[in-house]
Formats: structure tokens, C-alpha cells, sequence
């Protein structure tokens, strides 16, 4: 008999082995177990309990020997059904759980903390960040950064978080200095943005997302300090909007 499924619903190796045997054997004590089964004489006994407290075995006692005989296959419904009501219940353990875990998000959404990311794969983790903090459909706001939008590294820098941003449906809206609306036209125009052009002076390389305002400084050792609170991000978002309302497409 392939035992395989009874390994899925519980049953350990040696547990399948005295139960197989015992439905062979129909009524045995310990010794002629252990030949049918091939497992060793010490663990014989406690698989043996295992068993009697699955209800897949049951014993008798003759002349103080203990003859022990497997009970009706029909109990390994009653088994899997033990373990579903356990699922159910582990399911509603870990709800309980998730529940805490974000009641523990919201109240850390007015922390403030301040992080810096150096060199290009610490400003690429900073990047990924707006990715892992906004859902679908949500947006971040960007003051572009300025002339050094046309130097090649950062084209590709851009080209590669756009295809990853379009494909997490994450939207942004972005204020760009007039000055290199020709640069930026040309090389930063991506899907699920909207831009606006201004002629003013903006600051750049600033990124509001969630509670968080990143700031990129794009020289020798690209940096990005990125800072989270909900107040600064909030006073960030408020400016952006003060600007983009006077902007132009």
C-alpha cells in the first residue's frame, strides 16, 4: 500500500509502517510488530501510543499482554478532519496576528527617521523603496532633477525603475524646470506620468512618496537621504501642489 498520503495528513514514517503492519497482523502484540514492521523494538511502543491517540489503533489485554489491532480505516477521515479544524483554527491565529502586525504599521506611520543611501546600488534600494510603499494606482510626486538628466548613466537609471514602476501600475506626477524641458522630453517621458513644466526655481532631485520625502544628489558618489515623516511629507506635498497649479503641460 502506498502510504505517501498518510504522510500528508500527519502520520510520520514509522507511524505508517506499524499501522500498515497491524492491518496485516488484524490483532498482534509488540514483538511480531516489530518483525512486520522493521522498525526497531525500542520505538515500537511509543509509535504504538502515537497511533491510540490518533484513534487509528486500539488495544486489548490478554493474560496481562497487551494485543494491539488497528481501528476501522474509516478514523482517517476522522484524522483529517482533526487537522482541518487545527488549519481553521491556526488560520485564525495568524488573521489575529496580521491584524496586530498592522495595527503596529499604522502607528509607526508617524515615525520619523532619516536614512541615507550612498553610491548607485544604495540610490537603486532607495528607489525600490517607492516601489514596495505605494499599492497600484497610487502616485508619487517629483521637483525632477536639473541638467544632469542628460548624462547617460542616469538615463538608463531611470529607464530601468520606469519599466519597473509601469509594471507595478505605480503613477507619478512630476514638476520639471523649463530650462531642460527639451532633456527631459527627449529621454524622461515615461507611461502613468504627468508632467508639468515650470519656470521657477524648484528644488531637485525631491521625491515624495507616502510619509517619505527622498532627496537625490547625483554627483562622483550618487546619494539619496531619505526622510520619513508624515508632517515633512505632508508639508513637501503641499508645495508640489501650490506649484503644479500654476504649471503648464
Amino acid at each position: 500500500m502506498n502510504g505517501e498520503i498518510l504522510t500528508q495528513i500527519g502520520l510520520s514514517k514509522n507511524e505508517i509502517k506499524v499501522y500498515f503492519a497491524l492491518l496485516e497482523l488484524e490483532q498482534s502484540s509488540a514483538t511480531p510488530i516489530v518483525r512486520k514492521s522493521s522498525i526497531p523494538n525500542s520505538k515500537v511502543y511509543p509509535t504504538l501510543e502515537k497511533l491510540i491517540k490518533k484513534g487509528l489503533v486500539s488495544y486489548v489485554i490478554k493474560n496481562n499482554v497487551k494485543y494491539f489491532q488497528p481501528s476501522s480505516p474509516k478514523n482517517l477521515i476522522d484524522l483529517l478532519d482533526k487537522k482541518e479544524k487545527e488549519i481553521i483554527r491556526q488560520k485564525q491565529k495568524i488573521n489575529l496576528l496580521i491584524s496586530e502586525i498592522e495595527a503596529k504599521k499604522d502607528m509607526s506611520k508617524d515615525k520619523q527617521e532619516a536614512v541615507i543611501y550612498e553610491g548607485l546600488e544604495g540610490v537603486n534600494v532607495a528607489f525600490e523603496s517607492i516601489l514596495s510603499t505605494l499599492k497600484p494606482n497610487e502616485e508619487y510626486q517629483v521637483f525632477t532633477l536639473g541638467k544632469e538628466l542628460e548624462r547617460e548613466e542616469l538615463k538608463r537609471f531611470f529607464r530601468n525603475f520606469h519599466k519597473r514602476r509601469i509594471f507595478k501600475r505605480i503613477k507619478a506626477r512630476l514638476l520639471v524646470n523649463k530650462k531642460i524641458r527639451k532633456i527631459f522630453f527627449a529621454y524622461h517621458k515615461y507611461s502613468g506620468m504627468k508632467v508639468r513644466y515650470a519656470d521657477l526655481s524648484l528644488p531637485t532631485g525631491v521625491f515624495i512618496y507616502g510619509n517619505n520625502v527622498m532627496t537625490v544628489v547625483w554627483e562622483n558618489n550618487p546619494t539619496a537621504f531619505v526622510i520619513t515623516s508624515k508632517n515633512n511629507a505632508d508639508r513637501y506635498k503641499e508645495f508640489f501642489e501650490n506649484i503644479w497649479r500654476i504649471s503648464r503641460n
